[in-house]
């Protein structure tokens, strides 16, 4: 492993950060524009990446390492959501916050910061496990993530509308599975256009996320106590956990070491996103990116050089 490698590529995303937080300082864009670019994450770009990603040559080795590491990767999100469970009631996190805290530390952002660290640290034939081991992401994120961010929104109990089970980033996962199985490949004119699309997602998350930060007081993006022990246990105590449930079953080192590099990414970018989506606390969410993408300069390196 390059520490240096891995060290450019998270400065990288946290520099976008700032370049968005930036530009909504000096009023490139105001808060109907950052809306409006949600929206065209949410229901565009992710989805073009989530089908790209998902065009790969099917094989029956390929096969086996999907069912492997769908296995793992259903066993990390069992643990995600135990520790979202536990750790924000521990705290004593105010009920409308609970919802926020859960989504930071359930979901780490694996697709956008998380394929290229990968990629740094064990090289480009990792990025099909990592896109294998995303598939429970994409589907949990669009249901179980806004469940909890509609309750942070209410203040009450949300419960599971259908509605949410048909929404781009779940009807893009199937249309993924659905390709990768058949190995049916669009024309090229559209498999260039998704990968287009789908190459926007990174940087116009982060700079997105920037934007909403920028609505926050700065001296208020450091404030409160919670959000540092939340984006402790997003940073460090979860690959520790994964770690220690995956390493006496799983010896092969992209089946261990992709579930616990994913595990120390910083608190996915959608949570910003989607809070801005589900009227939720976006400053919250907006300060947990910030805070757990900042501190991830010196943690994912620390975690990396344990699997790698």
């Amino acid at each position: 492993m390059n520490f240096i490698t891995v060290f450019d590529q998270i400065l990288l995303l946290f520099l976008l950060v700032l370049a968005g937080y930036a530009a909504r300082w000096l009023e490139v864009f105001d808060d109907e524009t950052t809306s409006g670019l949600c929206s065209l994450l949410v229901k565009v770009t992710l989805p073009a990446l989530i089908i790209s990603s998902m065009m790969v040559p099917f094989s029956a080795e390929r096969l086996t390492a999907c069912g492997e590491m769908l296995v793992i990767s259903v066993v990390f999100y069992a643990i995600s959501l135990v520790v979202a469970w536990v750790v924000p009631r521990v705290l004593g996190s105010p009920e409308t916050d609970l919802g926020v805290y859960g989504f930071l530390l359930m979901f780490s952002n694996t697709a956008f910061m998380g394929f290229p660290v990968i990629e740094a640290i064990f090289g480009k034939d990792a990025l099909f496990y990592a896109a294998i081991f995303n598939l429970p992401f994409n589907l949990l994120v669009f249901s179980i993530g806004i469940i909890m961010l509609r309750w942070g929104a209410s203040g009450e109990r949300a419960r599971l509308d259908p509605k949410i089970l048909f929404n781009p980033g779940i009807i893009s996962v199937i249309i993924g599975l659905v390709l990768f199985v058949t190995s049916v490949r669009p024309p090229l004119p559209v498999e260039g256009a998704l990968a287009s699309l789908g190459s926007l997602t990174t940087p116009l998350s982060m700079i997105v996320v920037g934007a909403m930060l920028a609505r926050v007081n700065p001296a208020e993006v450091f404030r409160g106590w919670r959000v540092y022990a939340v984006t402790g246990a997003r940073l460090l105590l979860m690959p520790v956990v994964v770690w220690a449930v995956l390493v006496p079953f799983v010896h092969d080192p992209y089946l261990l070491g992709v579930p616990v590099v994913m595990a120390a990414m910083p608190a996915a970018a959608f949570a910003a996103i989607l809070a801005e989506e589900c009227h939720t606390d976006t400053k919250l969410a907006s300060q947990g990116v910030f805070l757990s993408t900042l501190f991830s300069v010196g943690t994912i390196p620390f975690v990396a050089l344990l699997v790698a």
